[in-house]
């Protein structure tokens, strides 16, 4: 399957997901349903970011793990929360059987697994060399994402050498070209674990492109509800030019998708980090404020 067809199929499988709680609300039923469609979406997390047997003797992946579960949580309130708002305006609710919502967010994720892996490609075994994008090869293991069949550390190598003072469009240019071959979690997972594994000064470039591909509008519709902006606000860490390159590419996603609300840092977080980095306050404090207007929209 073309990537051009994956990812608008992904992106229909990844909405069905969410509009069962959406339309449980809607129809009015209970908030009981919380816990059912959360365990709908842990399993979605399961299936689509596998961990491997080892990883789960971790307990820094446990946690993780537990964080986004929380997450979807919170994300299946929204939606109910949002629907029975629509349903309570309309005055008039859609009977419906109570178990069509839930069984309409079960089968995304089947329809997901199908769309946002595919057939996986050659990988390479233990100990192959890997392409660093300059003509050269270094030693190493294979790390692809459990399940997805694909190696993405190529493209996080030669992300990691651009210069942080590299174009944003040249950068966007090699996302999309690795986004040809990679589904955007896996790119995503695997840049996120090189920046923890790398010291403060080799990942800054790999910092910078974390946070242009999240903010970016079409690779963020993909993925709403995995809460990526808070962790690009993460890994923008304590430098102030990338928090106000952060700032200001949230405040454009939320100005284009204002569901992407979802994924954003708490409000303290971000206020606490304009007290601490004057030369971003500025911005900061202004995609504050937009997400405090959508917040009360």
């Amino acid at each position: 399957m073309t990537t051009a067809l994956r990812h608008p199929m992904a992106l229909v499988a990844t909405t069905l997901l969410y509009m069962g709680p959406l339309l449980a609300g809607l129809a009015g039923f209970g908030w009981q349903m919380i816990v059912e469609f959360t365990l709908i979406l842990t399993l979605w997390l399961v299936v689509m970011r596998p961990v491997g047997a080892g990883g789960w003797r971790n307990p820094r992946v446990i946690g993780a793990f537990l964080v986004r579960v929380a997450l979807q949580a919170a994300v299946v309130s929204f939606c109910l929360a949002i629907g029975r708002g629509i349903g309570g305006t309309m005055g008039a609710l859609p009977l419906l059987p109570v178990w069509v919502p839930p069984l309409m967010s079960l089968m995304a994720v089947p329809l997901a697994r199908i769309f946002l892996n595919p057939a996986p490609v050659d990988a390479k075994p233990a100990g192959a060399e890997i392409p660093t994008g300059d003509g050269t090869a270094t030693p190493g293991t294979n790390v692809a994402n459990p399940g997805d069949g694909v190696d993405a550390m190529p493209w996080v190598k030669r992300l990691a050498q651009l210069p942080e003072a590299a174009r944003e469009q040249d950068l966007m240019v090699l996302i999309a070209a690795a986004l040809q071959e990679i589904p955007p979690l896996v790119l995503l997972d695997a840049m996120s674990k090189a920046v923890e594994t790398q010291g403060q000064t080799q990942s800054q470039s790999l910092r910078r492109a974390f946070v242009m591909a999240v903010t970016d509008t079409d690779i963020a519709g993909k993925l709403l509800g995995q809460g990526l902006l808070s962790r690009a606000f993460d890994l923008a860490g304590e430098d102030a030019a990338r928090l106000r390159l952060f700032a200001d590419r949230c405040a454009r996603l939320l100005r284009a998708r204002h569901m992407a609300l979802m994924d954003t840092p708490q409000i303290a977080r971000m206020a606490d980090a304009a007290n601490r980095h004057p030369g971003a306050a500025r911005e900061i404090r202004a995609l504050i404020d937009q997400m405090g207007h959508l917040g009360d929209a």
